[in-house]
C-alpha cells in the first residue's frame, strides 16, 4: 500500500485495542465478544523476576470508543526462555470490567486461509513515531506450521510486522474475518513477514470465548462497514499475489502513467466516480480491481494490466509476461483483445458539463449537476448530482468545490478542455455564468478555458434540423458553415422569423447584437433553437429597446449598415462591426477559442466587443447526460420581435 487508508484505519480503531498497564510489555489486541479481548501472552508479560517472566493479572485496553481494565488469563502464565519467541500457544484473554459501552467485535474464521492468500495485520506500533498509532501491514500466507503441543501457527511473508503489533488481528480480506493473532516478526522492522497463531487455538483452549464470538453483534453495521472497506481496499489481493501487484505498480510508476487517466481508460464508461481520489497508481489499481465486470467488454483490471504492459519500460516487462492471461483465468473471463498503447494526454477534447435547471415554483433556485468527459466523443462520468434546489450563490460555491479536482483529472488525459453550462432557454442570458470563478474572483473560468452555453430544453422534433446544422458547422468543409446577423433595428414576428430560418438551411451560427433577455426580444433565441440553430453569439451590452435607430428602415438586409456602426449611435451595431473584424481573422469553427480570447482582451481595453459576450455552442451529436429535466415548452410565449 502506498499509504495507510484512513477509512480502514478509522473503522479498525473500533475493533483493535492497545494493551498496556504498569510494568507490562504491552502491544495490541482485538475484541472477539462482549467485554472480551484476545491478545498474546507475551503482550501482558511483566518484567522478568529471577529469569522468569510472569504475566499480569490485570491489564488496561484503549480503543476509539474508550478505555477499560480487566482480568487476564494467559497461556502459558509465565515464561523463562528467549524474550523474542514465547512458548506456544502464547495466547491471552482479557475480560473487561463492567460497566462497558457497546462495542463491535470481529468474527473469527472457522477455516485457515489458502496458501498465497493476501492477509492484513493490524496493530499499534511506535516504530516510526514516538506515540504508538494504529497501522496495518499486508502479508502473504506462506503455509501452516505445527508448534509445541499441536498448536497451529501461520507462517507469513512479504510484509512488515512492527513491534507493538503483537496480539493484533490477522484479517482475511476476502471474508472480513480474523484468521490469526500476530505473534512475531522474522526480522524486526523489515518487510519479511513473521508468524501468527491460528484462531483454531482459541477455539480449542477458550471454547467459551469462541461461543461468545458467535453471539449477535449489537453494532453489526460497523462490522459490515469494516468488511466492505477491507474488501474494497485490498481488492487486488483477490486475483494478484503481492509479487505480481508490486511488479505491476513498479512498472506503472516508472512508465509515468497518469493515475487518473489509467483509471478512466480501464473502467466501463457507465461506471461512476471512484470511491476515493485517484492520486497514485495504487489508488487506480485498487479501484479497477473492485470495479464491476463489464457485460460488453473486458474486466477493468485486465484493461489496467494491458495498459501498464504496453507502456512498461523494457526492464519491467519481464515480470508482467503472461499476467493478463493468468488474471483472466483467475477471474474466469476471456482474455481481452489488444488495446492501443496509452498516453498521458490525447488529441481529443475533454469537457466539463454543468447543468443548472430550475423547476421550483419561484424559479430562483437551481438543481446543479456536473459531468465530465475525458473525451467528448465518449460518454461522460458523473461528478455531482445535487437534488436540493440551490440559490445561484450556493450553486457557485458547489461549482468551486468540485470543478478543480475534475479539471486536474482531465488535464492528465487531454490538454484541450472546454466548460459548458446547460440552462433552460429562458435563463441562457440572465444567468451570468461567464463570471463564475474557481479560487480568484478576478480570474473567472471564462478567461481560463473556453466557456459555452447549451440549452436544456430543446424539443425532440427539432433534433433532425439541429443535428444537420451542427454537422455542417463542426464537420463540414471550410466555408460550408455560415453565420448571419439579426438586425437589431427591424422587427419581425416569430412566424416570419421561423420561416426565414427554415429557408437558410446552411445557417449554423446566429449572431445577435443585443441580449435575448429583453422582453421584446426573447422570442428570437427561442425561435432560433426551435429551427435547430446549434450556435449563437450575443452581447449582454448591445442594442437596447431605447436605441433611437429602432424601427428605422433596413430592407431586411442581413448584412447591416456600415454607416450605423461608424456613427457609434447604436451599441449593437458597434458590437457587430467589431466582432466581425475579429472573426475575419479566425474561423466560425473556432468560435469557443475566439470568444475566450475576446474576453481576455476586453480586460485591458475599454469598450471592447469581448465585454459581456456570450456563446451558445450546442453539440447536437452529444446529447446532455443524466436525469435532467423533461423536455418541455419554452416558458415564454413570444408576441413579437425583429429579424434582419
Amino acid at each position: 500500500m502506498d499509504a495507510e487508508p484512513d477509512e480502514v484505519l478509522d473503522l479498525l480503531s473500533g475493533f483493535v485495542v492497545r494493551v498496556s498497564g504498569p510494568g507490562l510489555r504491552g502491544g495490541s489486541g482485538f475484541f472477539v465478544g462482549r467485554a472480551l479481548v484476545v491478545t498474546c501472552a507475551h503482550v501482558v508479560a511483566l518484567h522478568a523476576t529471577g529469569g522468569n517472566r510472569p504475566t499480569a493479572e490485570r491489564a488496561r485496553v484503549t480503543w476509539a470508543g474508550g478505555h477499560a481494565e480487566g482480568s487476564v488469563v494467559a497461556l502459558p502464565p509465565s515464561y523463562s526462555g528467549p524474550d523474542d519467541v514465547w512458548d506456544p500457544p502464547d495466547l491471552a484473554v482479557i475480560t473487561l470490567d463492567d460497566p462497558l459501552p457497546d462495542h463491535p467485535w470481529i468474527p473469527m474464521a472457522d477455516k485457515q486461509p489458502g496458501i498465497g492468500q493476501r492477509l492484513c495485520a493490524a496493530g499499534y506500533s511506535a516504530v516510526y513515531e514516538q506515540t504508538a498509532r494504529l497501522g496495518v501491514g499486508t502479508v502473504e500466507y506462506e503455509g501452516p506450521a505445527i508448534q509445541g503441543e499441536g498448536h497451529a501457527v501461520l507462517q507469513l511473508k512479504g510484509g512488515e510486522l512492527s513491534p507493538g503489533m503483537s496480539g493484533g488481528p490477522l484479517l482475511d480480506l476476502e471474508r472480513g474475518e480474523v484468521c490469526g493473532i500476530v505473534t512475531t516478526a522474522r526480522r524486526k522492522n523489515l518487510p519479511m513477514g513473521g508468524r501468527a497463531i491460528g484462531v483454531s487455538t482459541v477455539r480449542s483452549l477458550f471454547p467459551a470465548v469462541w461461543e461468545a464470538n458467535r453471539a449477535p453483534n449489537p453494532l453489526d453495521t460497523e462490522l459490515w462497514r469494516l468488511r466492505a472497506a477491507l474488501q474494497h481496499e485490498y481488492a487486488p489481493g483477490a486475483v494478484l499475489s503481492l509479487r505480481e501487484e508490486n511488479a505491476l505498480l513498479r512498472a506503472a510508476r516508472r512508465s509515468r502513467l497518469a493515475p487518473a487517466a489509467l483509471y478512466w481508460r480501464s473502467v466501463h464508461r457507465d461506471y461512476g466516480e471512484p470511491a476515493g481520489p485517484i492520486d497514485t497508481v495504487a489508488d487506480a489499481l485498487r479501484e479497477v480491481a473492485d470495479a464491476p465486470a463489464m457485460l460488453d467488454g473486458p474486466h477493468p483490471l485486465l484493461q489496467f494490466i494491458k495498459q501498464v504492459m504496453d507502456a512498461a519500460l523494457p526492464q519491467d516487462s519481464g515480470p508482467l509476461a503472461g499476467l493478463v492471461d493468468l488474471v483472466a483465468q483467475r477471474l474466469g473471463v476471456p482474455t481481452p483483445s489488444p488495446v492501443a498503447p496509452p498516453a498521458t494526454t490525447t488529441d481529443g477534447v475533454a469537457a466539463i458539463s454543468v447543468h443548472l435547471d430550475t423547476q421550483t415554483p419561484d424559479g430562483d433556485r437551481y438543481f446543479l449537476r456536473v459531468w465530465k468527459y475525458p473525451d467528448v466523443t465518449e460518454p461522460p462520468y458523473p461528478v455531482l448530482c445535487d437534488d436540493q434546489p440551490l440559490t445561484i450563490a450556493e450553486a457557485q460555491a458547489q461549482f468551486r468545490a468540485v470543478i478543480p479536482s475534475a479539471i486536474r483529472e482531465l488535464a492528465e488525459i487531454s490538454s484541450d478542455l472546454i466548460i459548458e453550462f446547460a440552462l433552460p432557454t429562458a435563463r441562457l442570458s440572465s444567468v451570468d455564468v461567464d463570471t463564475w470563478y474557481l479560487s480568484q474572483a478576478w480570474a473567472p473560468v471564462s478567461r481560463q478555458y473556453p466557456v459555452v452555453l447549451r440549452a436544456l430544453d430543446r424539443r425532440p422534433e427539432t433534433f433532425p434540423s439541429w443535428t444537420t446544422r451542427w454537422r455542417r458547422l463542426h464537420h463540414g468543409p471550410d466555408g460550408d458553415a455560415r453565420m448571419d446577423w439579426v438586425d437589431c433595428h427591424q422587427d419581425m414576428p416569430p412566424e416570419q422569423f421561423f420561416a426565414w430560418l427554415q429557408q437558410q438551411q446552411d445557417l449554423t451560427v446566429l449572431a445577435l447584437p443585443f441580449s435575448p433577455q429583453a422582453a421584446a426580444r426573447q422570442h428570437v433565441l427561442e425561435t432560433a433553437l426551435y429551427a435547430g440553430i446549434p450556435a449563437a453569439v450575443w452581447t449582454r451590452a448591445g442594442c437596447s429597446a431605447r436605441c433611437r435607430l429602432r424601427g428605422a428602415p433596413s430592407q431586411g438586409s442581413a448584412q447591416g449598415s456600415e454607416s450605423e456602426a461608424a456613427t457609434g449611435a447604436c451599441a449593437g451595431a458597434a458590437f457587430r462591426h467589431a466582432f466581425a473584424a475579429e472573426l475575419a481573422r479566425s474561423s466560425v469553427n473556432e468560435l469557443p477559442e475566439l470568444i475566450m480570447k475576446l474576453r481576455v482582451d476586453a480586460v485591458t481595453s475599454t469598450g471592447h466587443c469581448g465585454e459581456q459576450v456570450v456563446l451558445l455552442w450546442d453539440d447536437a451529436t452529444r446529447k446532455l447526460p443524466g436525469d435532467g429535466p423533461a423536455l418541455r415548452f419554452p416558458e415564454h410565449n413570444a408576441q413579437g420581435g425583429q429579424l434582419s
